[in-house]
């Protein structure tokens, strides 16, 4: 049975809002990637810098301090990062 104009003209209009709708999510999406992504490069520089700079104090107890601290800020940096985009993510009701 054929459609009428005007139900295929309605078909075809809500369709073209599907697809807007569907690019607009997946360039939020990819930003939300390419954000978190640059977020962990970042605390894993930060920790990489404390930790070149503990090899080179000559205090034996501040480069352990730096040292482990380096551990601490760029895996826990990474960590909350990870943890802040699964929640921006949930919000925007991708999950």
């Amino acid at each position: 049975m054929p459609r009428s104009a005007r139900l295929q003209a309605e078909l075809e209009r809500i369709a073209a809002e599907r697809l807007v709708a569907e690019r607009e999510s997946a360039r939020a999406t990819r930003r939300e990637f390419f954000r978190a992504g640059l977020e962990c490069a970042g605390w894993c520089g930060v920790g990489l810098v404390l930790m070149a700079t503990s090899m080179h104090v000559t205090d034996e107890a501040m480069g352990r301090i730096l040292f482990y601290s380096a551990y601490c800020v760029g895996y826990g940096g990474m960590l909350f990062s990870l943890i802040a985009s699964y929640n921006r993510a949930q919000n925007r009701g991708d999950l």
